[in-house]
């Protein structure tokens, strides 16, 4: 939806003053049980302002006849539920599903997206329990049905859609790509580590770091739909256990980039990862993966030495 006849809106529980500030009230469902201007918010009165929100939506894709929407611009910071089934950036949901997911959205905010539909509608959960809603001018008169909700839409510029690397990666994971990905391996001086992602977020991705240039378990077990990004030149570090923490706290302190860490594969069997956040401090023993020998390595920056491709909806080839 760029196109510059759009027309953006915030959609809200807050009048001017709420809005403003002179009169505090709040803001996610975290505030159950908390007082404001001395009235508890008690979970019936939240599930009924929760619920508006999804009526009004409903509503605008009733007016505008959008019965899917495609998740865009995905973040995971937790499992996905279920329901749900596959979550990637680009996934089809119907109508239903978009509005169960857009109240998970308000209230939890571990799992954020756009809900978009085609030309015709684009919503997001924003901070503070405001819903961003993107129509064509050709609809406005379906915002009447927002305000008898006893909702509040206060006009804004309408932002350039970011989309996700997927979408700007036209190359397929395919036999040639892994065939060059192998090429590749073998001239470079450095480790291999495969990135699959599927959206942003901390449940959003896996590492595969590549052993003895053997690709072939990695290349049967990409998901569809994720964005395959084989970084060459990595440069893997390995120690002992006992070795481990003392060698990795100076990067994880240096807070630049985060420290992915993993166990010696054997036997094939995927090794387990740990990814260490900058500047959140070293792991403890308890959460270090079981194995003696380990190694790690930087989170490689954006202008790291790098193939990409993306896994089609049908999965990616095997190496024969």
């Amino acid at each position: 939806m760029a196109s510059p006849m759009t027309l953006c809106f915030l959609v809200s529980k807050y009048d001017e003053p709420r809005r403003s500030g002179l009169i505090a009230d709040w803001t996610s469902f975290e505030d159950v049980g908390k007082s404001f201007n001395g009235k508890v918010l008690t979970t019936a009165e939240y599930q009924r302002v929760e619920d508006s929100y999804i009526s009004a939506v409903g509503s605008l894709a009733d007016a505008v006849q959008a019965d899917r929407f495609e998740l865009r611009n995905l973040v995971l910071n937790e499992p996905p539920p279920t329901w749900l089934g596959a979550a990637y950036d680009g996934r089809s949901v119907e109508r239903h599903t978009a509005l169960r997911l857009l109240r998970r959205m308000l209230r939890h905010g571990l799992i954020s997206c756009t809900l978009e539909s085609g030309d015709a509608l684009r919503v997001a959960v924003e901070t503070d329990f405001y819903v961003s809603v993107e129509i064509q001018p050709e609809a406005v008169d379906c915002l009447e049905e927002v305000r008898r909700l006893g909702l509040h839409l206060v006009s804004v510029a309408c932002g350039e859609e970011e989309r996700d690397a997927t979408t700007a990666i036209s190359r397929p994971v395919d036999g040639k790509f892994w065939e060059e990905v192998a090429q590749s391996i073998r001239l470079s001086r450095g480790a291999t580590a495969i990135l699959e992602r599927w959206a942003e977020g901390s449940c959003g991705y896996r590492w595969h770091p590549v052993f003895d240039g053997n690709l072939s378990v990695i290349a049967r077990s990409v998901r569809p739909h994720s964005l395959i990004t084989a970084y060459l030149e990595t440069n893997v570090q390995w120690v002992s256990r006992r070795n481990l923490l003392p060698a990795i706290e100076p990067a994880i302190m240096a807070e630049e980039f985060p420290v992915v860490i993993f166990s010696r594969s054997i036997g094939g069997v995927a090794p387990e990862i740990l990814v260490c956040k900058e500047g959140v401090g070293p792991p403890t023993e308890a959460e270090v993966p079981p194995g003696d020998d380990f190694g790690f390595f930087l989170w490689p920056a954006d202008d790291s030495t790098s193939i990409q491709a993306v896994v089609p909806g049908d999965g990616g080839q095997s190496i024969q």
